[in-house]
């Protein structure tokens, strides 16, 4: 019971505040952090990667896409590929899919 409070208390880790630019088609984000225990941690890594790899996908549907994207890429999906290995919980928080089909390196 006392396991499941501290869960609940911490279950926010930090809003993202998204607005789109003017003078680009990135987001900007802003985020406020709030101390919380390693479950949500994993689960805003999954979503910062997976937000990241979405951007660097549409940068490489419209060709803009240079080497460093290319090794960013591969970083994050082989982190993502990591975490869906080694987590049992993955798949709960949304890592049920091919990592590297829908993300293709």
């Amino acid at each position: 019971m006392f396991r499941y409070l501290l869960e609940t208390e911490a279950e926010i880790c930090y809003n993202i505040l998204r607005e789109k630019s003017r003078n680009t088609k990135m987001d900007k984000m802003k985020r406020s952090m709030i101390p919380v225990n390693a479950r949500q941690t994993l689960v805003d890594l999954i979503d910062e990667i997976t937000v990241s790899l979405d951007e660097l996908q549409d940068e490489e549907y419209s060709g803009s896409l240079g080497l460093y994207g290319e090794g960013s890429k591969a970083a994050y999906v082989h982190m993502l590929e990591f975490i869906q290995q080694r987590w049992e919980e993955s798949e709960e928080e949304g890592l049920d899919f091919d990592i590297e089909a829908h993300f293709p390196v």
